[in-house]
């Protein structure tokens, strides 16, 4: 029984470029790059024809990138529990 699964069709693909990019942006800077280091790569394996390298980078990019939305949420509810703590909210 195998455990690799067939590489998608070009039109099957997403490389996740657009939303790392806003999860760098909007999350976490750090790892958003990383992110978006990965979806380039596969954008690039794409477009030279090379599916399975392309599904690869865009697994690993849609890793970093649900990383860095997770990470970044944690920091704002961090900042903000802090904040309140301090009472940057009081009256």
């Amino acid at each position: 029984m195998s455990t690799t699964t067939p590489a998608a069709s070009p039109n099957d693909l997403r490389t996740y470029l657009g939303w790392a990019i806003a999860s760098a942006v909007l999350c976490f800077l750090p790892t958003g790059l990383v992110s978006v280091y990965f979806a380039w790569k596969s954008q690039q394996a794409l477009e030279s024809g090379d599916n399975e390298a392309a599904a690869a980078m865009a697994r690993r990019a849609r890793r970093w990138f649900i990383g860095t939305v997770i990470i970044g949420g944690v920091l704002e509810l961090l900042l903000l529990a802090v904040l309140m703590v301090l009472g940057a909210f009081g009256g």
